[in-house]
């Protein structure tokens, strides 16, 4: 049903290139997956093209939906996988069970069912292993009663003992063909705490780089994603440290807080206010082909995403998502034309994660990772 394998590997970072093949698909990594609500719009895919889709069990167990064919109620071609939505019952307190989960699978056949994990809480670290003992019990459960439904186990780890713990943990029940890894994205939300320094002396993004590292090491022909840590700068940080796939909301998200993305800039907002950055990119937003901004004028665009102006967050959200998935075919032809280093530079140089990709893709000196 699976399989991955990977074409090329980069000379100058630890990016590669493979083709994932799964249910008579096949799509190019690494690759972005558009995280999509089941019942609000917009849908990207009814716009453009887009050939990997993630979704969410907890919005069918929260709404107690019933699904028979998720590709069919979305009315989507490509690839879909379900999150088992871990985090979000975590944050709810909702109990879940592993037969539960595999049942919502077998009615609403996504092409990837996320095992029923337990991420972490960087403010409560001593639950982290109870949270463990629950991911490997759920996982080897799922993966004894999978009913060839394809499933991803996923990592969690928040020293690099328990990291390496929990790869070879898996490894006595499986060597998976996917694998994911967990529980980052509070962590670069709240970068600052000192928590993970402290317990591994290096920095947050140092620990995620070396997390990367050691699944890679302990699955190097495994197709691997990390979980919920796609906005555009993150989505080139992780390819370039050797992840096949990441997902994201905030192509949405960010549209609903009236941010416009563009390429290798941070937020805009057409009409700023309480300090955000005044909108002065007429270029880069003139350059657009999304399928908002496609035979427009400049003003035209102007209207059309303007975060001051009522009915706008739908063709906001269309055009992020657009910029989305062409941020991604910008990091594989930079990768096939052999300019990926300066590619990554120019797309980083004035985010926080610059300092890591320096040190990562350093010629001088051996990298830390």
């Amino acid at each position: 049903m699976v399989k991955f394998n990977v074409i090329e590997e980069d000379s100058s970072t630890n990016a590669r290139l493979g083709i994932l093949e799964i249910n008579g698909k096949e799509v190019k990594t690494p690759v972005l997956w558009l995280g999509c609500l089941l019942k609000s719009k917009p849908h990207p895919w009814d716009h453009f093209k887009v050939e990997t889709v993630l979704v969410n069990a907890y919005e069918i167990i929260e709404k107690r939906m019933s699904i028979d064919s998720i590709h069919e109620y979305l009315n989507v071609n490509g690839i879909v996988m379900m999150d088992s939505g871990g985090f979000q019952l975590m944050k709810k307190n909702i109990p879940v069970t592993p037969e539960l989960l595999l049942d919502i699978y077998k009615r609403a056949e996504p092409d990837i069912g996320v095992v029923l994990d337990h991420p972490f809480n960087p403010m409560d670290l001593e639950s982290r292993f109870e949270r463990w003992k629950n991911t490997i019990s759920n996982t080897e459960f799922m993966l004894e009663n999978s009913h060839n439904i394809a499933l991803m186990p996923v990592i969690h780890g928040y020293t690099i003992d328990d990291v390496k713990k929990a790869c070879k943990e898996i490894k006595e029940i499986t060597y998976p063909k996917m694998v994911g890894i967990g529980s980052l994205v509070p962590i670069v939300r709240y970068m600052k705490t000192s928590v993970l320094s402290e317990l591994n002396g290096i920095n947050t993004i140092e620990f995620m780089a070396k997390v990367i590292s050691i699944v890679r090491e302990e699955f190097p022909d495994t197709f691997l994603h990390v979980f919920g840590v796609g906005s555009v700068s993150t989505m080139h940080l992780m390819f370039s440290l050797g992840v096949d796939s990441v997902d994201s909301m905030s192509w949405r998200m960010k549209a609903a807080y009236g941010a416009l993305q563009l390429p290798s800039i941070g937020d805009r907002f057409i009409s700023p206010k309480n300090g955000r950055r005044k909108f002065k990119e007429y270029k880069l937003l003139k350059e657009c082909n999304c399928p908002i901004c496609n035979g427009k004028s400049l003003k035209e665009r102007k209207n059309a995403l303007d975060n001051s102006k009522q009915g706008t967050f739908y063709k906001r959200a269309i055009h992020n998502a657009f910029v989305f998935k062409c941020e991604e075919k910008a990091f594989h032809n930079a990768f096939e034309e052999s300019f990926l280093k300066d590619f990554i530079t120019k797309r980083l140089k004035k985010t926080r994660y610059f300092k890591v990709l320096k040190n990562f893709t350093s010629e001088e000196e051996p990298s830390s990772f």
